[in-house]
């Protein structure tokens, strides 16, 4: 089973949103276009030096959690949120004119919005982390089920009372063809919607899916054209241009989990794309990934396992220029949105390795994900949170009364 840090330093992406019309964020205005993950709970590396030494002051924390303290944040459930180890250097880059959005949820719980009880408890802690860290950024990386009532209305409570705050939903990818998943994107997104959160932005986190292109590059632009087709059918009365204006990428930098490898020239591909296009947000995870330790496809949350040049991503993705935001036009309603499933699998499931991804027996509370090590096949356990079991529709978990258990 993986350690702990090490789900963390994989699984990971990020959103913004801001209140009213879904707008793209502008840079500096609403939000930073370019904010890569920084995994507080690791030790290094230090986030001021890595400011001095990169130039980026735009950076996604992750992940204010509940803990030991209930429904109160703190850092991957283990630091007080207040722990001046971690916030000093964030107050450093933030005096330098950086900008900071505050990730909940992720890949390891407890999630804040699992251990609050009520929308009011929510918001609330939502508010003690954003005024902690003295932000107006807030991200949902949504990695297993909610409840989205409470969590919409936690966040519609948030935006009326401070209609500065923006708001991001970091949603996991089902296919390059399919999108985001059902349950965990877009059910979610529709459920904001009707509860009156402002989504400015539909944070794609690029990682860990099946990719059917040659060039995981390729796997990774095609998912995010996908998510905007969800997004049409989600906000028909938006152009095409707004809905561009409201997606974000999020890839994984280097080797995943499920064997596949975003390469440095991947990142120039992207940041190409996305200039081109206008979206409004790139991101990965994580900075802490980001340099040349480990060229020979290990897979840590300290080095990204690829070839490249000290904090060379970060380089690319900073090349990325969201621009400003566009006037606001509409366009006819169209159908409601459809339903995204997955074709399963005609392959019976084999608890042994016998090709890179991830599998699991559906309805267990145990998958597994295969990777490639020294030219090996190698299984790493994974273990679904309490009340949850595997669903290998989305290869994730999910509630077993959602898929027949």
């Amino acid at each position: 089973m993986a350690s702990r840090k090490l789900l963390m330093g994989v699984v990971t992406a990020l959103v913004l949103l801001q209140g009213g019309e879904s707008r793209r964020l502008s840079p500096r205005a609403s939000g930073p276009g370019f904010a890569p993950y920084f995994d507080v709970t690791l030790d290094r590396p230090n986030l001021y030096e890595y400011m001095q030494l990169t130039g980026q002051k735009d950076f996604t924390l992750a992940f204010a959690l509940g803990g030991s303290q209930g429904c109160y944040p703190m850092w991957g459930a283990q630091l007080n949120i207040d722990d001046p180890a971690v916030l000093d250097p964030i107050k450093q880059v933030m005096a330098a004119g950086g900008q900071m959005v505050i990730a909940t949820g992720g890949a390891v719980g407890p999630y804040l919005e699992h251990v609050c009880s009520t929308s009011e408890a929510l918001a609330t802690a939502y508010k003690v982390a954003l005024d902690v860290v003295g932000t107006t950024h807030l991200d949902i990386d949504i990695e297993a089920p909610i409840n989205n009532d409470l969590v919409n209305r936690a966040l519609a409570q948030v935006q009326r009372e401070r209609p500065s705050t923006t708001v991001s939903y970091t949603v996991m990818i089902q296919g390059e063809d399919y999108g985001m998943t059902p349950e965990l994107g877009v059910n979610v997104l529709i459920n904001a919607k009707a509860n009156g959160v402002r989504v400015d932005l539909v944070n794609a986190m690029t990682m860990e899916f099946p990719g059917t292109s040659p060039e995981w590059g390729d796997s990774v632009i095609n998912a995010t054209k996908a998510t905007l087709r969800q997004m049409a059918a989600i906000w028909p009365e938006k152009s095409e241009v707004e809905l561009k204006e409201m997606v974000g990428v999020t890839p994984m930098i280097g080797r995943n989990f499920n064997g596949k490898v975003f390469e440095t020239r991947h990142g120039r591909q992207l940041v190409e794309w996305g200039n081109s296009e206008k979206i409004a947000h790139l991101s990965f995870w994580s900075i802490g990934r980001d340099n040349g330790d480990c060229p020979d496809g290990t897979l840590s949350p300290y080095c990204s396992g690829t070839t490249q040049g000290p904090q060379e991503f970060t380089s690319i993705f900073k090349g990325f220029n969201p621009g400003p935001p566009v006037p606001t036009t509409t366009r006819d309603p169209t159908a409601p949105p459809p339903t995204t499933t997955r074709p399963p699998s005609t392959t019976p499931p084999n608890r042994e390795c016998t090709h890179e991804g991830i599998d699991g027996i559906k309805c267990e509370t145990t998958f597994w994900t295969c990777i490639i090590q020294d030219g090996q096949l190698v299984k790493i356990e994974m273990r679904c949170a309490i009340g949850l079991v595997y669903d290998p529709t989305i290869l994730a978990c999910n509630y077993p009364e959602a898929i027949g258990c």
